[in-house]
């Protein structure tokens, strides 16, 4: 999927209509440069997802975690930002294995900093930036 952005709403629209079709499990590994909209794009994941906190951008803890409802069940909404870290290391203390798990929604921005650690089956996002006001948004789900 693709969609143009020219604000912050056409962003947002384009992460609620993709939180619609999340449960547990599922990875959003987002991708671009810093200005790009991850960090919108991620809260209103989470805010679509049913998180009622302000979403704060984990960016000197790495990842901050919801407890929401989705469908009758009980799930987790880790949200991660790995703009600060330096190297892999940083990620040993995630606990990366708990972290995908089955009863939790991931989303993980600079996402290319772990690529070797993200699991197969995941939704990546890609932001591409075309002037200041409009974004390219690409969609792909690895099954």
């Amino acid at each position: 999927m693709e969609a143009w952005s020219n604000s912050k709403e056409e962003t947002q629209k384009v992460a609620a209509t993709l939180a619609k079709n999340l449960g547990g499990g599922d990875v959003v590994a987002l991708y671009g440069q810093l200005g790009a909209g991850k960090t919108v794009f991620a809260q209103t994941l989470a805010k679509t997802l049913g998180v009622k906190k302000r979403i704060l951008s984990p960016t000197f803890v790495f990842i901050r975690s919801y407890e929401v409802t989705r469908n009758s069940k009980k799930i987790t909404f880790n949200h991660l930002d790995l703009y600060r870290s330096q190297s892999s290391s940083d990620f040993d203390t995630l606990g990366l294995e708990e972290i995908f798990d089955k009863d939790a929604i991931c989303v993980i921005e600079w996402a290319d900093k772990i690529e070797k650690f993200l699991p197969k089956k995941r939704i990546d996002v890609f932001f591409e930036i075309k002037d200041d006001n409009k974004r390219l948004i690409r969609v792909k789900r690895h099954k």
